[in-house]
């Protein structure tokens, strides 16, 4: 199937086909987009005021847009750019991957980062906010744990540093708190960007352990069914890691589960 400038209004709607190729769409307000699977092409997703977009598998070859109110949540998939404006973008697994003018652009609204691949730069506007949570936080080669409180926001007012960690998934990280975007496609955060790191325990995955009960076993097999069934993400049930559960798993979710 395939959609071009596609509306969505009030309701959900989940992209799990893999067929689905859409080529633009817009989240209008109110409404509720579930994307776990299939491509988004060439045009800018965008969630406008009050609406929801969940990615949770997929291929987004796209920007994604928010407006004021407008949420974007991030899992899993592969997305290209964010470009994100007056509203909020949560982003905790999955892959963003481009680079140079295509980035993580903060004009407006707040970014807030918990785990995934950030494969690309973040430029970060002036009077804007931009959240990340973790451990093993470091600052210009200064370890922050340690004077950090868990759960609470620390404020890093300096610039023209480096800031590496994990995130709370794990993924390490490295941004380069550039003080000015001089056009070199470098990491790059405003005096007036407001960046904070938030001290988390790290979060675990245990590869094949779908119903999470810190171990893989034969117990975990109706659990991996039923989000195979659901057509929904979830780490542990990607067995072949490439960001989406589908029946590609099956064979390394059994390769697994023999070597355990």
């Amino acid at each position: 199937a395939r959609f071009t400038n596609w509306p969505v209004t009030s309701r959900t709607t989940n992209s799990d086909d893999p067929s689905v190729d859409f080529t633009s769409f817009v989240a209008l307000s109110g409404s509720e987009v579930n994307i776990s699977g299939g491509t988004v092409g060439v045009d800018d997703l965008v969630a406008r005021s009050d609406s929801q977009v969940n990615i949770s598998g997929g291929v987004i070859n796209c920007s994604l847009t928010t407006g004021t109110g407008g949420e974007i949540n991030i899992s899993g998939g592969t997305v290209s750019s964010i470009a994100l404006f007056r509203g909020s973008v949560n982003i905790s697994g999955g892959s963003i991957e481009g680079d140079g003018l295509n980035a993580i652009n903060v004009i407006g609204g707040v970014l807030n980062i918990s785990g995934g691949s950030i494969g690309t730069r973040i430029n970060a506007g002036s009077d804007t906010e931009v959240n990340l949570f973790g451990s093993e936080f470091v600052l210009n080669g200064v370890l922050l744990d340690d004077s950090l409180t868990l759960g609470d926001a620390f404020t890093i007012v300096d610039r023209d540093v480096t800031l590496t960690g994990l995130f709370t998934d794990g993924t390490s990280f490295s941004f380069d708190l550039n003080s000015n975007d001089d056009g070199s496609f470098l990491d790059s955060f405003d005096p007036s960007a407001t960046l904070t790191v938030t001290l988390g325990s790290p979060v675990t995955t245990i590869l094949g352990d779908v119903n999470q009960d810190g171990a893989v076993t034969f117990a975990d097999i109706p659990s991996f069914i039923e989000v195979l069934q659901a057509g929904t993400f979830l780490d542990q049930a990607d067995a072949n890691e490439d960001g989406v559960v589908d029946f590609d798993d099956i064979g390394p979710f059994i390769e697994i589960l023999q070597a355990n």
